[in-house]
């Protein structure tokens, strides 16, 4: 049985650091909005890997001819929609759907060279890990809730912004947000 080949904070920093070498200096810059599990890997969280990072579109900005070329050239699948190799990393662009995040400003994490690292204010990305709140966004909401001054009354409005379907299961799951921020 092979497993998922899983990459920690520390490890897509260096990643990514190959990422912005194989997109060279010239051009304009490319701003990745960083969701998922990539604000608590990049926060410092123990432990935290993945086997992707999830790009949220509407919140980036990249030419998707030049961030392929350069992910491809470093040995990252970009975009994969129908086939995984459980050795490799990838990239995975994300729309709304399934996911939501409620209306934000990005929050800069990183610069490097032409590669802008964003991600969402961290009551966004708890709001959306309450869709699911499987025991790995349970996790990340705790240590989120640990390393950062969240505003849940925030959250609890972030929520109210989700499609139908979203806001129905966050808000079922609004307890867990109860028990994890005393």
């Amino acid at each position: 049985m092979s497993l998922k080949l899983q990459l920690d904070g520390e490890a897509w920093s260096a990643v990514l650091t190959d990422l912005a070498q194989a997109l060279g200096k010239e051009g304009s810059p490319l701003r990745l909005c960083l969701i998922g599990s990539a604000a608590c890997m990049f926060g410092g969280m123990d432990g935290r890997t993945s086997a992707d990072l999830d790009i949220w579109k509407p919140a980036s900005d990249y030419d998707r001819i030049e961030l392929k070329t350069a992910a491809e050239k470093i040995g990252l699948l970009f975009d994969p929609k129908q086939t995984l190799e459980p050795d490799r990393p990838y990239l995975q662009l994300i729309e709304p759907g399934l996911t939501q995040l409620g209306v934000f400003e990005p929050v800069l994490i990183e610069r490097m060279g032409r590669l802008h690292l964003l991600r969402p204010p961290v009551e966004n990305l708890i709001a959306a890990k309450l869709i699911r709140a499987d025991p790995k966004d349970l996790g990340d909401i705790r240590f989120l809730l640990s390393r950062h001054r969240s505003d849940l009354q925030r959250v609890r409005s972030i929520i109210t912004e989700f499609n139908s379907q979203a806001r129905e299961r966050a808000t079922e799951n609004l307890v867990y947000l109860d028990v994890l921020g005393t």
